[in-house]
């Protein structure tokens, strides 16, 4: 692919940065100079699916394969977003053969200081990637996760509060980041996916399907580098970010659609990260309210679908994130009883999370009093979630409220002074 000249790269993300919220925009990019949309309240960062060294001797059309899927993955994550609205997609290549590092390309796109392709405070991403590998003589892909939203000083975790007996309590959501489960897979499945998607997508002059329109290029082995200066219902319009691609108009497959083509039938985490996308796009606000039910909805629909794929035994994390997710939404619409159920089943899922232990700990004391009885089970709830993670900062932190808590409410505390003075002495000296 020919690269974007600087001057060229500027005005699309200028011409982004002012569309309205429904545009959005989608191009390749190299790992190490990686960028987001500005205008765009939730960025899709596509990384490269590797390929474990060596696995080219043993399977010679897999190399080929992890870009086959990245390119598919963002072609199809960007089609499933729009009804999101205010959302751009980034298609990231390795160069030389070198692995692409998540953590390098977040620190890059929310570092401050930089004027244009960097997430500005408010904005979220969502970073996907994945390998592919062999095992006892099958080959399987799987498929990583990481989100977050951009904070005053870089990328800031998920928070809730609550105030209770005078105690501020925070709790965040179990995990940011999530390794899905291995699938298998068959090479000539990617081959036929591929095929499938290029010729239903195809380009028309104007936004009707019945002219005959011309068919994404052909080649697997590169992405689809345009950026979308309109929309119309469901069609976008395609403007090609280099010579000897159609430009027009494209028909997206949204909604509860899913084309029989389509790479989440064979790769069911794409609809989760489409869920964990819109639940972004809820976070990032200026929603009206119309809206704010219709994403909650597509949010639903999305996890549900991939929860209808992989069953929760095969993905307790998943299904433990998942249920966090629709908690905090309901939290966050005032249905508090539901969002402690909610995260409630989370932790069940993820009984070995202190970060979820502390979420459903904290959520439970919506709407309860005060009293001897609920501030020492909250106290023995947090205990049991710090000998999990002793190092854990909101439960070091929530543990030292509640103490105060037990100091200004004597009838409350199940220690003598002493002892209750002693064991703040020891979470302030160990923090």
């Amino acid at each position: 692919m020919r690269r974007l000249t600087a001057s060229l790269f500027a005005m699309l993300l200028l011409i982004a940065s002012l569309a309205s919220p429904a545009y959005a925009g989608m191009f390749m990019r190299s790992c190490s100079q990686p960028v987001v949309f500005r205008g765009a309240a939730v960025n899709a960062l596509v990384l490269p699916w590797r390929v474990d060294i060596g696995l080219g001797a043993s399977a010679p059309g897999l190399p080929a394969a992890g870009r086959q899927v990245s390119s598919l993955a963002h072609l199809q994550l960007l089609m499933g977003m729009l009804p999101l609205g205010s959302i751009g997609a980034v298609d990231l290549l390795s160069e030389g053969g070198a692995i692409c590092d998540v953590d390098e390309v977040l620190a890059s796109v929310s570092r401050q200081g930089v004027q244009s392709g960097m997430l500005a405070p408010g904005q979220a991403v969502v970073a996907i990637w994945g390998r592919l590998f062999e095992q006892d003589g099958e080959l399987f892909v799987q498929t990583y996760l990481r989100f977050s939203r951009q904070g005053a000083e870089g990328l800031t975790p998920e928070r809730l509060s609550l105030t209770w007996g005078g105690a501020q309590l925070q709790a965040g959501l179990p995990m940011q980041a999530l390794a899905f489960a291995p699938r298998r897979i068959r090479l000539d499945d990617l081959a036929r996916i591929d095929a499938a998607t290029r010729a239903a997508l195809r380009v028309h002059d104007t936004p009707d399907a019945s002219t005959p329109g011309v068919a994404f290029p052909s080649s697997p082995r590169e992405g689809l580098p345009y950026w979308i200066t309109g929309q119309r219902g469901d069609w976008l319009q395609l403007q090609p970010m280099r010579a000897g691609l159609p430009a027009g108009w494209v028909r997206a497959r949204s909604g509860d659609e899913i084309p029989e083509w389509s790479l989440s039938r064979w790769l069911p985490e794409l609809d989760y990260a489409l869920g964990v996308a819109g639940w972004l796009r809820l976070q990032v606000g200026d929603v009206s309210d119309a809206d704010r039910a219709r994403i909650t909805a597509f949010v639903e629909a999305a996890l549900g679908r991939y929860q209808a794929a992989v069953p929760a035994d095969l993905s307790p994390t998943a299904w433990g994130l998942a249920a966090a997710l629709r908690g905090h939404m309901a939290w966050t619409r005032g249905d508090r009883a539901a969002a402690a159920t909610l995260f409630a089943s989370a932790k069940a899922y993820l009984p070995a999370s202190a970060a979820a232990a502390n979420l459903a700990a904290v959520s439970a004391l919506s709407g309860v009093e005060g009293s001897p009885d609920s501030a020492q089970r909250l106290g023995r709830r947090l205990l049991g979630a710090l000998a999990l993670a002793p190092d854990d900062a909101l439960l070091r932190a929530n543990l030292a409220a509640l103490y105060r808590t037990y100091a200004d409410q004597p009838s409350w505390s199940p220690f003598p002074p002493a002892e209750l003075a002693q064991r703040q002495q020891v979470l302030k000296s160990a923090r």
